[in-house]
């Protein structure tokens, strides 16, 4: 007998979670009252429509059911590797089948369905058996296993994969299931309230990110980057990556040794503990926006490494070379491209040892000896005595995932760390592939990362430890990237920023007009698709208008991921009462975002204002840098 589609999918969902396939066998789940239908849109697929007391409903383009999805998927662009996704409606599985090939394996698929009768037909009608057996998916649908959302939700989203989190609601799921949708997506938003509750929320955390660029940027503009620091330290032998883990403490004895004979670069986290302990890394390198100050009291002569968007009061109180490198901001790297220069890149793996490791290997050296590099909870402790307390506590590790270690069979760490201990693994396969490179990791703790040698730091140094350099004095000769004349071209194009923000401003305005054209036609009784057609054209030319400028890339992740608000395909349908609602719906949207968009536009007028105040203390300050 030919095996059904079912029994395919059922197959495929088993090898990952056999006990929610027996749910489905068994009929353990409570029936609603919505009605499917399977239909053929013209352009050939197949498509839903539901029906319930209330509603009639078409799950996908009554007419082109491809190009949105197309189109949906280019507008998510490259999902990251460990992206929690959330997909809110499986509706004929189109979207699902597209978000599994488009993403990396690692990616955390989590598929919501408000109505089991809808996941059902999928099942059935659906050949979905090749995606479901591709990874594991978590399904959580309702009147199935809905008890499962929040420890999915808790189990998938972290602080350090919230960067990369997605959450995309199928095409007229909104209208067809609000309740239990907007249930769901309160629960959702209430466990990361702190970045998403509301706009006023994301604005105060994401335009802090977009004040320390903007903060930053007279800093950027004197011209110092990551491949003049190559060109002042000699490269051969060995460094020394300093970081923050608890096995850190062991080291300080050695540490003293490897100072003024081995390059030496410090996490922010552990200057704190090595200045204590009177060893003074040649650099530090900083990230995180949000840096704690008094993790660096003390070390305000020290030369920093950083990125653009890293907090600028820290920059503000070190009197060291700022050392910039690229990290996808379009606006300091503007300054550097009118000046025919490059602003260098270092890779950001998710933590500051990432960066400073990915430094040490652009800059040429062979040999990288990682110290405190724990990426677990060696001792039950999360970082080393003196960072963030005198002695830090030992904390509950029973409920941590856990991982080889470099002297213990497994040690306890948290799924950020974890992730951290892959990028490491990848970077040095990726590094020894193209040349030779050898990583040493002198930890002496922690857990183990695939590539690296394990050896105490005293057989370490005692390896590479060659004639005394003065590193510091060599990072006072760099010279910046810029003449006297590019300084000063750098300077006039910060002034010039604030007009970017003014014009996109201007922008909004017009974008609320032509949404405000869109309801009024829709309102109106002389509908036609060629008034639609030129709004839209009108519409789209507006926003490239807006990704035409630099500084709009900080707008837009102010405003945080915009929702994918124009679904044409409705718009020609001038008799379909579903249509006339979701455009109405879409116009008002637009007017919102567009309101929204004016609001942030301000604000950014605002906060790049204060930049050039800044600039003007910098450059005009007799401390600065000439």
């Amino acid at each position: 007998m030919r095996e059904t589609i079912f029994e395919k999918n059922l197959k495929a969902m088993e090898q990952w979670y056999p006990d929610f396939a027996d749910l489905i066998r068994q009929g353990k789940y409570q029936e609603d009252d919505t009605n499917i239908r399977t239909e053929q849109s013209q352009d050939g697929e197949l498509i839903f429509r539901i029906e319930t007391k209330e509603k009639r409903l078409y799950l996908g383009g009554k007419r082109n059911a491809k190009d949105p999805i197309l189109m949906w998927q280019e507008r998510l662009g490259e999902i990251h590797k460990y992206a929690p996704v959330f997909l809110m409606g499986i509706g004929s599985g189109a979207y699902l089948k597209s978000m599994i090939q488009n993403s990396p394996k690692e990616a955390n698929i989590i598929l919501y369905e408000p109505s089991v009768a809808v996941f059902l037909a999928a099942l059935k009608e659906i050949d979905l058996s090749e995606e479901i057996g591709n990874r594991p998916i978590g399904f959580v649908v309702e009147g199935l296993n809905d008890t499962e959302f929040l420890p999915v939700v808790q189990g998938v989203l972290t602080l350090e994969t919230l960067e990369f989190f997605i959450c995309e609601v199928h095409p007229n799921y909104k209208t067809a299931f609000s309740g239990q949708l907007q249930k769901r997506m309160k629960q959702l938003m209430k466990y990361i309230e702190r970045f998403f509750v509301n706009f006023n929320t994301r604005r105060l955390l994401q335009g802090h990110a977009a004040q320390n660029v903007l903060y930053n940027l007279p800093y950027v503009a004197q011209g110092y980057h990551t491949m003049q620091l190559s060109k002042v330290i000699p490269y051969k032998g060995a460094a020394v990556l300093v970081s923050a883990g608890p096995s850190l403490n062991k080291n300080m004895e050695q540490l003293k040794r490897a100072k003024n004979h081995l390059f030496m670069i410090a996490v922010d986290t552990a200057v704190k503990p090595l200045l204590k302990q009177g060893i003074v890394p040649d650099v530090f390198i900083t990230l995180d926006g949000r840096k704690p100050l008094e993790l660096l009291k003390g070390a305000e002569w020290l030369p920093v490494v950083s990125n653009p968007v890293a907090r600028y009061e820290l920059l503000d109180q070190q009197k060291g070379k700022k050392i910039f490198f690229f990290d996808g901001y379009q606006l300091p790297l503007d300054l550097y491209v009118q000046n025919g220069k490059v602003l260098p890149g270092v890779a950001v793996g998710g933590s500051v040892a990432c960066s400073g490791f990915s430094l040490l290997y652009k800059m040429g050296f062979e040999t990288v000896i990682l110290v405190g590099q724990d990426l677990a909870y060696t001792d039950d402790k999360s970082h080393a005595d003196g960072t963030f307390r005198e002695t830090m506590p030992k904390e509950n590790t029973e409920s941590m995932i856990r991982v080889k270690g470099n002297y213990q069979d497994t040690v306890p760490t948290l799924t950020n760390l974890k992730i951290y201990l892959e990028w490491f693994a990848d970077y040095i396969k990726g590094a020894k592939e193209r040349g030779n490179f050898r990583v040493i990791n002198a930890t002496e703790g922690g857990a183990y990362i695939e590539g690296t040698e394990l050896m105490t730091l005293k057989d370490a140094i005692d390896e590479y430890i060659g004639e005394e350099t003065d590193f510091s004095a060599r990072i006072e000769t760099m010279e910046s990237a810029f003449t006297a004349e590019e300084k000063e071209k750098a300077y006039k194009s910060l002034k010039e920023i604030p007009k970017q923000f003014i014009e996109i401003e201007k922008i909004a305005q017009q974008l609320k007009k032509e949404y405000q054209r869109v309801e009024k036609i829709e309102k109106s009784k002389s509908k036609c698709s060629q008034s639609y057609q030129k709004v839209i054209k009108k519409i789209k030319k507006l926003t490239d208008q807006c990704h035409g400028y630099s500084g709009y890339q900080l707008v837009e992740e102010t405003l945080g991921t915009a929702e994918y608000i124009l679904q044409t395909e409705f718009f020609y349908d001038q008799n379909d009462v579903e249509a006339n609602d979701l455009i109405l719906q879409t116009a008002a949207q637009g007017i919102a975002y567009s309101e929204v968009l004016e609001e942030c536009a301000k604000l950014m007028q605002e906060l790049s204002r204060q930049m050039l105040e800044r600039a003007d203390d910098i450059y005009g300050g007799k401390d600065a840098e000439q």
